[in-house]
């Protein structure tokens, strides 16, 4: 259904009340029709069919033929709202291979009465309702795609992308979902360890944050100068910043495990000097989260804009190092201090600081996704 035909049905006149009028039950389910339709146009024309919030598809662990849908809201080109208040297993099964279509639509209960009867005058409720469908091709009903998967054959196990950008067979593809709710919040808190000389990279942070607002991404806030405890674990990353010798305790480095393994955080680590790179070396050894060197291919430099290698940091004449691991990346790049136009010794290029700030972009995509998705 086009825009046109979606318009027509938008309702032409709507109940004026006026004292002593007659409220049959045509007339209420009239008059809330008016603002039903009222209120979906309004959602289809402001967001546009898709999916709001959530409803992220992932395959089983282990792996199966079924995948969970988690709970989220979606528009359907209807402007009808759908909502999952809680996670839905769905079976594939082994009735279907090549491409499928997984789809969410909308619908209604028939009604029912809630306490009482019709009889005693008790009301009777519509419930509403979804359904989740495996379809091979899409019909053009009203539905959201939520995922498609292209099978190898009917015994095959659902799994999650390994590449999200180049799904293979038997990997839920989450390419054509149409995303139209408001930017994913990122919080970000920053903390200085050692002896840092010019602690101003959570002002880097900062504005940093203030590009990528003003493109609609994300909605990124930066707590500078945070106290490494309890409470900052709410976070979707943790931007350390060291320089010289320094060591955290036994007890706040397995805070910090936690924090990227349970509460699938994100440590991004930037190191001063050499010294502070040994330092975060030897305490993530300690709890077995030693990176290594970043992979052409990582998606911490594909996604969403492509590197073929970390891009220039602070110093000139020398490379930014970058090693990861899961949950963690260790940086030696100094990109807080780019991020607010410096370089060694000179001041940074509108090109190194736009730079820069895309690779930012991609730190806190590969963060995000991890407390979203949980990998």
């Amino acid at each position: 259904m086009n825009s046109e035909e979606i318009l027509q049905q938008f309702p032409a006149k709507r109940i004026k009340p006026f004292d002593g009028m007659a409220i049959t039950a045509a007339v209420w389910d009239e008059a809330h029709d008016y603002h039903r339709r009222s209120a979906g146009l309004h959602a289809l024309f402001s967001h546009g069919a898709g999916i709001l919030t959530g409803l992220e598809v992932i395959a089983s662990d282990p792996a199966d033929t079924a995948v969970y849908i988690l709970p989220g809201i979606a528009i359907d080109p209807l402007g009808q709202t759908i909502i999952l208040p809680q996670p839905v297993a769905y079976d594939v099964g082994h009735e279907m291979e090549g491409l499928f279509h997984l789809v969410l639509s909308y619908g209604e209960s028939s009604p029912k009465t809630g306490s009482g009867s019709q009889l005693d005058g008790a009301p009777t409720y519509i419930h509403n309702e979804f359904s989740i469908s495996a379809q091979v091709t899409l019909t053009g009903a009203p539905g959201v795609e939520l995922a498609r998967v292209r099978r190898s054959s009917r015994e095959s196990v659902l799994v999650n992308a390994a590449d999200p950008v180049f799904p293979a067979l038997d990997e839920i593809d989450l390419r054509y979902r149409r995303e139209v709710g408001a930017s994913p919040e990122v919080k970000i808190a920053t903390s200085y360890l050692g002896k840092v000389t010019d602690p101003r990279h959570g002002r880097g942070a900062a504005y940093m944050a203030q590009t990528l607002n003003h493109m609609g991404h994300y909605r990124v806030t930066v707590e500078d100068n945070a106290t490494i405890g309890p409470e900052i674990v709410s976070n979707t990353l943790i931007y350390l910043v060291g320089q010289g010798d320094f060591e955290l305790s036994d007890t706040v480095m397995t805070g910090l495990r936690n924090y990227v393994h349970r509460g699938k955080g994100t440590l991004f680590l930037e190191s001063v000097d050499k010294k502070a790179e040994a330092s975060f070396m030897k305490m993530l050894a300690a709890k077995n989260m030693k990176p290594d060197p970043i992979k052409v291919g990582s998606r911490l430099l594909t996604r969403p804009y492509y590197f073929a290698a970390p891009p220039p940091g602070y110093q000139i004449e020398t490379p930014a190092g970058i090693a990861i691991a899961e949950g963690v990346i260790l940086s030696s790049g100094n990109y807080g201090l780019v991020w607010q136009g410096q370089r060694q010794g000179q001041l940074a290029s509108r090109e190194e600081i736009r730079v820069a700030v895309e690779w930012a972009e991609n730190i806190i995509t590969y963060a995000a996704e991890r407390r979203r998705f949980g990998s």
